[in-house]
């Protein structure tokens, strides 16, 4: 009886284990995947502009991620605030968060502007925005401060 208990213990034990390993790499938190220091909201100051920018990037079930952000003022939208930033393929490529579709859809005019964004991590809590055009010239770069939870 005692052999059977501590059988269905160590059972127990190591699918609870599995669960957490898995749901550590779902969030990108795992060992193996550094994503999880991209997960979360961020706010930052376009130097550009003077604008309050955010990002929120979350992991989706395929090891990649998600963005979506504003601005207070998108300068390729005729400097107004009428626009949503997303990117749906981020990817991790060495220490960086990177996708070659970053997109600004202006709301006020039906424009959509395609962009290449790259992330690297800065500090714990800090990371930089890097944004290109499709040719690779340069367009903007952001420092983001992280304001959630990890």
């Amino acid at each position: 009886m005692k052999r059977r208990l501590v059988i269905a213990s160590t059972v127990v034990a190591v699918a609870a284990a599995a669960s957490v390993a898995l749901v550590a790499q779902a969030a990108g938190t795992s060992s193996g995947h550094k994503g999880g220091q991209f997960v979360g909201y961020w706010m930052g100051i376009d130097p550009l502009d003077g604008g309050d920018s955010r990002r929120g990037i979350t992991p989706n079930e395929d090891r990649t991620f998600s963005l979506i952000g504003r601005d207070t003022v998108f300068t390729l939208c005729d400097d107004t605030d009428r626009a949503i930033v997303t990117a749906a393929d981020l990817t991790i490529r060495g220490t960086k968060l990177v996708s070659d579709d970053f997109v600004i859809s202006c709301t006020n005019t039906g424009a959509t502007v395609r962009l290449k964004v790259r992330y690297e991590i800065v500090d714990r809590n800090i990371v930089r925005e890097k944004l290109t055009s499709q040719t690779g010239e340069p367009v903007d770069e952001i420092l983001f401060h992280r304001v959630s939870a990890p």
